[in-house]
């Protein structure tokens, strides 16, 4: 089976190559459809460890596919198999081609070949791209307003007794920690000094209006389904970072 012609798709965005592609790889949960186009339909999706990965609601993490490079502002490419094992994987390439004040972003995927059905799936991406491509034209062009930043405050659920750091659930909660560090979006966690089994985790999910996204996270932490937890997801107004100070040394 050779000879499968690439497809390739193009969109014009409202904003430069250093904004288009950290919109694409920063803020891909935000504008990816994925009710529609995920494996587990719910959740987020990003770009993490090398790797652009879903994570549901429930925890469960699918990987879509490997970074294979990484050139910002000007390419991206990577593998690409959600919902199937690696060894059935296309490739896809992204390039950032500045237009004056806008960007020309081209993807192209190929290698259809190494899939079970290549010309029935070369077909449902050509239909699918666009839409999607869309979605994430209008992120980018947006005004942008920063960042979305949340609270997460965790107290023992009511009828807890002993320890929470003795209970089994608690487990969860690291699990939970380590999965948004792994995402990018952890700024800090810690218990309360004051207050026995409470404490908060500081989350930073880049780009606007990503509250609710932050509040499926939240809700997908096993200690909180389990019974250990409650949480509260409080919207942080974050007038001034060190963050980035401390990162460049200014």
């Amino acid at each position: 089976m050779n000879g499968i012609p690439p497809i390739r798709r193009e969109v014009l965005v409202e904003a430069g190559p250093d904004v288009a592609f950290a919109v694409f790889t920063e803020e891909i949960g935000a504008w990816w459809p994925l009710a529609r186009l995920g494996v587990h339909h719910d959740g987020t999706v990003a770009f993490a460890g090398g790797r652009i990965v879903e994570l549901s609601a429930a925890g469960e993490e699918a990987v879509w596919g490997s970074v294979t490079a990484w050139a910002p502002p000007r390419t991206l490419a990577f593998t690409w198999h959600p919902g199937s094992a690696a060894e059935s994987a296309s490739r896809v390439t992204v390039t950032f081609e500045p237009q004056g004040e806008r960007t020309l972003v081209t993807l192209v995927q190929e290698g259809w070949e190494a899939l079970e059905a290549p010309d029935a799936a070369r077909e449902e991406y050509g239909r699918g791209w666009p839409g999607v491509l869309a979605a994430y034209a209008r992120r980018a062009s947006a005004d942008r307003a920063g960042d979305t930043w949340v609270v997460l405050v965790h107290t023992p659920r009511d009828g807890t007794t002993g320890s929470v750091y003795a209970d089994p659930r608690f487990r969860e909660h690291v699990a939970f920690i380590e999965r948004t560090a792994s995402l990018g979006l952890l700024v800090a966690a810690g218990p309360f000094g004051d207050a026995d089994g409470e404490g908060q985790t500081v989350l930073r999910l880049r780009g606007p209006d990503r509250l609710e996204e932050a509040r499926r996270l939240a809700e997908a932490d096993g200690s909180v389904a389990g019974g250990l937890f409650d949480v509260r997801v409080r919207p942080w107004r974050v007038v001034r970072s060190g963050i980035e100070a401390a990162a460049t040394g200014a």
